[in-house]
């Protein structure tokens, strides 16, 4: 009943507007009540940046989906190293990334992962509507040996770790940055192996997690190690 009579006001207001506009400008009345009850109840989509579709042609060079190449140091970012108030914006590419702000005296860790069995994915996370979702991204990878430090490793950071992560194109040296302000990296799964035989795997395999609002980012910073450690 609201609704209805909100709408007879509404139509009573746009035919009054209109024949007062009609008849100072000497047009007939008909024809601007016409425009505006077009405009008034036209549906329209609320809240939505128009962004321009891009062309998209095939990749550059010889078998550019070709899998594998991730450089077997990835780099883990604890969340309070990152000095989240001076987190920057994503360019205007909505991917790039230029920096990573540490707090004094924080500084990146590596961690190694075997060659040719690092596993970055990414898939969108369909949310109850429309104006709902996101992104999944994870990294799977595999540390060799049962070794203390690597064991030490997962007692103390297999629950609490959370933060970002970068990893890299072995070929070109491009990184990618995983985790967002209020939407971290964590550790999904470790699962520790201990093969029968030689030629079976002996080590942990982690899968880091984040599930956030954009797609993996592309980081174009500097890497800062920290000057104490060891370098390989």
């Amino acid at each position: 009943m609201k609704y209805s009579l909100k709408i007879m006001v509404m139509l009573f207001m746009v035919v009054l507007t209109g024949a007062t506009i009609g008849t100072a400008i000497g047009v007939n009345p008909i024809w601007v009540i016409g425009v505006l009850v077009t405009t008034a109840f036209a549906p329209r989509q609320l809240g939505i940046v128009a962004v321009s579709l891009m062309d998209l042609a095939r990749p550059a060079g010889n078998n550019p989906g070709a899998g594998g190449g991730v450089k077997s140091e990835i780099l883990l970012i604890p969340e309070d190293s990152i000095n989240w108030n001076a987190f920057p914006d994503r360019s205007a590419d909505g991917i790039t990334i230029t920096s990573i702000p540490l707090k004094t005296g924080k500084y990146m860790k590596r961690f190694y992962m075997t060659d040719d069995v690092i596993e970055p994915s990414q898939k969108k996370i369909k949310g109850g509507n429309v104006d709902s979702g996101g992104w999944e991204i994870s990294l799977k990878g595999f540390h060799p040996g049962w070794g203390d430090a690597v064991m030490s490793w997962i007692a103390l950071n297999g629950y609490s770790f959370k933060g970002c992560i970068i990893f890299r194109n072995c070929a070109d040296g491009k990184k990618y940055l995983i985790g967002e302000p209020c939407n971290v990296v964590h550790i999904d799964d470790i699962q520790s192996k201990w093969g029968s035989s030689v030629e079976k795997e002996r080590g942990h395999e982690i899968v880091f997690t984040s599930k956030q609002s954009k797609p993996l980012a592309v980081f174009t910073g500097a890497i800062v190690y920290d000057p104490t450690s060891a370098s390989w």
